[in-house]
């Protein structure tokens, strides 16, 4: 898998978060992850050490960046958070459950498109025209994911772009193959 940890994001923004200010993945992209990806050739997922895919995220790279980032943090600290309430209910009715134990928002892995494909080999990264073979498809269906998590502005642009609407519609398709495994689509 090439997904990224929320740290990971978190310390992409954080250490370049001066030349980002308000600006989008285009930016980020262009300005930041060509350059130190280029001398490898490598996503940025391999660049900072990858891990498998637990939540998919569908998003547009024209939101600001920063809003982009604050929205997958929220969204790892709450599912932590969640997944801690639920072991706490567990364990008062006498169930004990130890996978959540020392979890914390920053261990929490999505697959991002811009961070997990390779930008140096994007044909390939689109399954050279075979959708069943992008990277997109393939981190979609990966066992590992459980829920797709879509990064929406104001203006709702995500689903104004057909990779979008792809992997909601692939969403929808997991949602009915895997409903044991599979949460849907998380705003």
């Amino acid at each position: 898998g090439r997904a990224v940890t929320a740290a990971q994001l978190y310390d992409l923004f954080e250490s370049f978060k001066t030349y980002i200010g308000d600006r989008d993945m285009y930016y980020v992209n262009t300005t930041i992850l060509n350059p130190i990806t280029k001398p490898e050739q490598l996503s940025f997922s391999e660049f900072v050490g990858p891990c498998e895919v637990t939540y998919f995220v569908s998003h547009f790279w024209g939101t600001p960046f920063q809003h982009f980032v604050s929205s997958i943090v929220k969204h790892a600290q709450l599912t932590v958070e969640n997944q801690q309430q639920q072991q706490e209910g567990n364990i008062l009715e006498g169930i004990s459950n130890t996978t959540v134990g020392a979890a914390t928002w920053r261990q929490e892995k999505y697959w991002i498109c811009s961070l997990s494909n390779n930008q140096w080999r994007v044909q390939k990264e689109l399954g050279n025209g075979d959708w069943a073979k992008s990277s997109f498809y393939r981190a979609l269906n990966s066992p590992t994911c459980i829920a797709t998590v879509m990064v929406i502005d104001e203006e709702a642009k995500p689903l104004t772009r057909a990779w979008c609407l792809f992997e909601v519609l692939q969403t929808f398709i997991l949602m009915k193959n895997r409903p044991d495994s599979f949460s849907g689509l998380l705003l």
